[in-house]
């Protein structure tokens, strides 16, 4: 059986905007439906949607990913970046969330609609739903991975080291049930390859 739920959360942002950076507060307003009879999967879905928001997007500056040098300088400053591919009002915002929230859930709970206002937007509501066109979030991007990442900025000197995660869940302790029980642990294959000589 579906379940109808309402959720209302409110997290701190910024934007730069306008050669400004300015802080916001945002308030979002989400309804839900259980597209699962496992109760399990719903738990995990909604932690899921509560750990991106709260967690990977507190906090954070929203930027236009036309301006990435910025983008990047920020980021090198320890500042968390969300990238968007237009400026970041409350609609596009909006219209972020609810395409991003649908992607992290994986059909175990799907986001019917989202309301979105901030401070900065003098308290006004936009509304997306379904039936809305996804304007530019049609084109592919981290808006439609099912992981926490929010950026499309590209990473900076890893000291030769290379992070390997086949689900960015894990680290969260998120996974669904049936991928917990296929976990097993990473193994590491040391190859031995001759030398050159030549």
């Amino acid at each position: 059986m579906n379940v109808r739920l309402q959720y209302d959360l409110e997290f701190l942002g910024g934007i730069y905007y306008q050669d400004l950076l300015q802080l916001n507060q945002y308030h979002v307003s989400l309804n839900l439906t259980t597209q699962t009879k496992n109760p399990a999967d719903t738990n995990i879905a909604m932690d899921r949607l509560k750990c991106f928001v709260l967690g990977e997007l507190e906090s954070t500056v929203f930027i236009n990913q036309s301006l990435q040098e910025r983008g990047e300088l920020m980021s090198m400053m320890g500042i968390n970046i969300t990238v968007l591919p237009e400026e970041p009002v409350d609609q596009i915002i909006g219209i972020m969330l609810f395409h991003k929230l649908n992607a992290i859930m994986e059909g175990r709970m799907t986001v019917d609609s989202l309301d979105i206002s901030s401070s900065l937007g003098d308290s006004v509501w936009y509304q997306h739903d379904v039936e809305d066109a996804p304007g530019p979030f049609a084109q592919p991007g981290w808006w439609h991975d099912s992981g926490p990442s929010h950026s499309l900025l590209s990473p900076t000197d890893t000291d030769n080291v290379v992070k390997i995660t086949d689900n960015q869940w894990r680290e969260y302790g998120l996974e669904w049930p049936e991928e917990t029980a296929e976990h097993s642990g990473n193994t590491v294959v040391f190859a031995n390859f001759p030398r050159n000589e030549n």
